[in-house]
């Protein structure tokens, strides 16, 4: 919607006037299998590599003992703060990576302990499971568990609730709402687990363990900021149909945005009200557009058009002028004749009342050879305007459409004598005896 507020969410319907519902980026972005290389390019930035690194080499200088331990569960906490970071940045429209510093800040801790919940609880559903069916009840829960995993991230990230995270009605209902490019997504995050498994079996097998440790936390640490982006991404692309809406804002892209202008909002109107049959209403948008401005062309043409097409010719007498102007400014005497035609028919005295549009209809359709309905719109002027400046130059004009075009040479000469006698200190005086005698002898008039 044109005038839609988009920093308010809101808008109103041009058709009904009813509110509008929200829909942010949703329908505008592509789809997240088209972003795998973006997705791997994502850590690839300052402030996620340097998270990196520090996860990857501080636990080597810390040891193997308690304090290495703990110091490596820290991290660990840290990149879980971080990585869900990046899931709310993601699916709030930010394609770039969260500061490094907001890792180490208080803020967000809690969703360190939640997911600590969700995999204690997940756990307890398994074991439970595995107590009340078998092994066969346990195996389909802890599938069912894998299955939704990436469901559950996006619902704890969503709604920071773990019993929500772990609730299988709502996880079903979240796997529906995204449909069958959840499977998709699940089919990624598989293939990202694998290749991770196999890069690191191989970097253990092939190096020592003094190289092979960092290069394994290495990959996991950027594997995770990968797969939790994604994440937030597949959020950010459903968002329509999990219930909130945001807007994209990449700093290598303009944010999508439908620019304030009250004009685009006027010609939505117009569009769906020509659309819907009512032309009186776009008639009565456009005569208030015109009212506004009389100089607006755009306007004038589109007003021109839908009077003329609907045969509106009442109205169109009213707007005459304006919609003859432009017709003079674009230099199409053929429209200037069929409008005027088509008012004169209608009602036999019209008469324009802008002698200087009349000057310059007259100069254009006598090109056109509409001769006669130059002699209709010029009637009366030395009477009705006569202070007007380029009467004369008008006489004139109708003198050579006498003469050349309609060969009434009699009625040329009283033209050219009224502005030899009228009109003394006219240019025209130097030569106007010449034009008497050149359309006394039935020549053809050439004004110099």
């Amino acid at each position: 919607m044109p005038d839609a507020n988009e920093s308010k969410q809101s808008g109103i319907c041009p058709k009904c006037s009813k509110n509008l519902y929200y829909q942010g980026a949703a329908h505008d972005i592509e789809p997240f299998w088209n972003r795998i290389g973006a997705f791997f390019g994502y850590p690839f930035t300052m402030d996620p590599m340097v998270l990196i690194a520090v996860c990857t080499f501080v636990p080597i200088f810390l040891g193997q003992d308690l304090l290495g331990l703990l110091g490596a569960f820290f991290l660990f906490c840290i990149l879980t703060k971080y990585v869900y970071s990046i899931v709310e940045r993601t699916a709030d429209g930010q394609m770039t990576p969260p500061t490094f510093s907001s890792a180490f800040a208080g803020e967000g801790l809690g969703i360190i302990f939640q997911q600590m919940g969700v995999f204690f609880l997940m756990g307890l559903m398994i074991v439970g499971a595995g107590k009340a069916g078998g092994q066969v009840l346990a195996f389909i829960t802890a599938a069912f568990l894998l299955l939704s995993f990436p469901a559950s991230v996006i619902t704890l990230a969503l709604e920071k609730n773990i019993i929500t995270a772990i609730n299988p009605i709502r996880l079903l209902s979240l796997m529906g709402a995204i449909g069958w490019p959840y499977m998709v997504l699940y089919g990624h995050l598989l293939l990202f687990f694998f290749a991770l498994s196999a890069i690191q079996e191989f970097v253990f097998q092939h190096f020592p363990n003094v190289i092979a440790q960092p290069i394994s936390g290495f990959l996991f640490s950027y594997f995770m900021v990968i797969i939790f982006h994604m994440l937030g991404y597949v959020l950010f692309q459903y968002q329509d149909k999990l219930g909130y809406a945001a807007d994209l804002n990449e700093d290598q892209a303009e944010p999508v945005s439908m620019v304030q202008n009250r004009s685009l909002r006027i010609d939505a109107d117009i569009d769906i009200n020509l659309k819907e049959g009512r032309y009186d209403t776009v008639i009565g948008i456009l005569e208030e557009e015109v009212k506004k401005n009389p100089n607006h062309i755009f306007r004038r043409e589109q007003l021109y058009k839908v009077l003329w097409a609907s045969h509106n010719i009442e109205r169109l007498s009213k707007y005459a002028q304006p919609i003859l102007r432009l017709f003079v400014s674009n230099n199409t005497p053929d429209k200037s004749a069929e409008v005027l035609k088509a008012l004169l028919k209608r009602n036999p005295a019209f008469q324009l009342q802008d002698p200087e549009l009349i000057f310059q209809l007259t100069q254009q359709l006598y090109h056109q050879g509409e001769y006669r309905l130059i002699l209709v719109l010029v009637k009366d002027m030395h009477q009705r305007f006569d202070t007007f400046e380029k009467l004369p130059d008008t006489y004139l004009v109708v003198a050579k459409t006498l003469a050349n075009g309609l060969q009434q040479w009699e009625k040329a000469s009283k033209y050219l004598l009224f502005v030899k006698q009228k009109f003394t200190e006219h240019p025209s005086q130097l030569k106007i005896q010449g034009y008497i005698k050149t359309v006394t002898e039935h020549k053809r008039l050439e004004l110099v």
